[in-house]
């Protein structure tokens, strides 16, 4: 069912966060689905308003028609087949009411997080890892949003993908430093001044200036100069993960070298 494209937003109430609990399910190299669990504070809401849950990310975006307020009920199919994948995917959830003619939006939820069981380890962390379908042969690539750190999307045809990046020294060594290169020259592309405190631009900064031998020089305005530093930052995190010696070594125990 399709919301009306004209919809009164007129006194609509916000739903809290702690009303709408949306879990991702692996399909394998299927895109994902998805499962959503509803704590609707519902004595305020109109029983026979229709729920929709919206999965986003950028500009592509695919909406489900989750039955009523008093008895919400999931599609047969979930399947993220209609968003863009390669960053986070993100939701949002609509109450309309469609009893007239053009349906009114009386109450939402915007920008909600699915649950992930690696949720402490994601916070901790300053890049996100997500096992990605439909990357064809491209083995990995990074996604950027100015609200979210920035996610390692790594193809889901590779055989237990993550596990090979946090512990196979080859994934490591030939993964790690490209993909903090480019975070760090996205980061000052779209920046282009101080980062604003408690953003993943300033939590990066503060990592990078822990490894490189100086500041970072960007306001100096010096592309050249920036670049070295940039040198200095993943030659520090390589020498300090002894990426070459770990992938020397590995090589060596399997007779390549």
């Amino acid at each position: 069912m399709q919301i009306s494209r004209h919809i009164n937003h007129t006194g609509r109430r916000k739903i809290k966060h702690s009303e709408v609990e949306i879990a991702l399910v692996d399909q394998g190299e299927k895109s994902p689905s998805f499962e959503v669990t509803f704590n609707l504070e519902r004595e305020q809401l109109p029983p026979e308003a229709t729920l929709y849950v919206e999965a986003y990310h950028r500009n592509t975006s695919q909406r489900f028609d989750f039955g009523t307020v008093s008895a919400p009920l999931a599609p047969k199919d979930t399947t993220l087949t209609d968003v863009d994948l390669s960053g986070p995917t993100l939701f949002r959830v609509k109450v309309v009411d469609n009893s007239e003619q053009i349906g009114r939006l009386i109450a939402s939820a915007e920008r909600l997080s699915p649950k992930d069981e690696d949720a402490e380890e994601q916070r901790a962390s300053l890049l996100i890892f997500k096992s990605v379908p439909e990357m064809g042969n491209l083995t990995w690539k990074l996604s950027f949003n100015e609200e979210h750190k920035p996610v390692l999307c790594i193809n889901n045809r590779i055989p237990e993908a993550k596990q090979q990046l946090m512990h196979n020294p080859l994934f490591q060594s030939l993964v790690l430093p490209a993909a903090l290169r480019e975070v760090l020259l996205y980061m000052f592309w779209s920046e282009g001044d101080e980062p604003a405190e408690g953003t993943w631009h300033s939590q990066w900064l503060e990592f990078a200036n822990s490894l490189a031998p100086e500041e970072c020089p960007l306001h100096e305005g010096d592309p050249d100069r920036l670049m070295g530093w940039i040198d200095d930052v993943v030659r520090a995190f390589s020498e300090g993960h002894h990426l070459c010696d770990h992938l020397i070594k590995r090589m060596e125990d399997h007779g390549h070298a």
